[in-house]
């Protein structure tokens, strides 16, 4: 199995390239969604071994039915990391004060935001510009230095020339709260919330969703039919189209 599954030192993949703060729909600015375009190598920090590699195996299982690449087993470094720690928003604001280079690219109040967000489990993405064909586009530094990247390109509406790729996912569950639940709910969670930084509105509400996973006292067992149609939906065809072509009705099968 996997050979970092104990040990992860994630903070120096953390610091090898610069932070994006999650794209939005907004308007003229549709953005597409972030998503994983590299190899996937899912890796567990805080769980006994035994335990740790069911939750890997898990992860695999669902990144591979969605048809995303994987990672060798045996010789990878992680990129999607699932850290059991005792409290998650003081674990980032550690981390924001210890590392803040890290966050140089979120503003304040994406700070805020992140670390109120943080409850019974938090969720960091590291997010990089690329272009259509996976060339990094380099990160600001200043307001008038603005980064570019040239290509062939025709105008379109349909198609963004930059997309925006997870190179990094940390997902962190506080140990408390994850007592009593079973290995298939905490992996199908952590899948959900690594491979994805945004949801459609109806997501937990209208919809069962494994974002409920903390909240409510009827808890899924698995991912859901709707967070499995979010995710292929996500995941489907190229990764540059705007973010509001991507949210468009998420279909549930019937009889799912």
């Amino acid at each position: 199995m996997v050979n970092i599954l104990r040990n992860i030192a994630f903070a120096t993949a953390l610091a090898a390239a610069g932070l994006a703060a999650p794209a939005a729909a907004d308007g003229i600015m549709d953005e597409p969604l972030p998503r994983f375009e590299d190899r996937l190598c899912p890796g567990i920090i805080g769980l006994d071994r035994e335990y740790a590699e069911l939750m890997v195996t898990r992860l695999r299982e669902n990144a591979d039915a969605l048809g995303l690449r994987l990672a060798s087993e045996e010789a990878c470094e992680a990129n999607v990391v699932i850290a059991f720690v005792e409290d998650s928003r003081e674990y980032l604001a550690e981390m924001m004060d210890q590392r803040g280079y890290l966050f140089n690219d979120m503003t304040p109040f994406q700070r805020r935001q992140l670390l109120e967000s943080a409850d019974a489990s938090g969720v960091w993405h590291q997010v990089a510009a690329r272009t259509r064909d996976g060339i990094r586009v380099g990160r600001r530094e200043n307001l008038a230095q603005v980064p570019t990247a040239g290509m062939w390109q025709a105008h379109s509406r349909i198609y963004r020339p930059v997309r925006h790729d997870i190179t990094y996912a940390l997902v962190l569950l506080d140990r408390d709260e994850a007592r009593g639940l079973t290995l298939r709910q905490l992996a199908d969670y952590a899948t959900l919330r690594a491979l994805a930084t945004e949801f459609p509105a109806d997501a937990g509400e209208a919809e069962a969703s494994m974002l409920t996973l903390f909240e409510h006292a009827e808890k899924p067992a698995e991912l859901t039919a709707f967070d499995r149609a979010w995710l292929e939906r996500l995941y489907a065809g190229l990764p540059n189209i705007p973010a509001s072509t991507r949210m468009q009705g998420v279909e549930v099968a019937e009889g799912d």
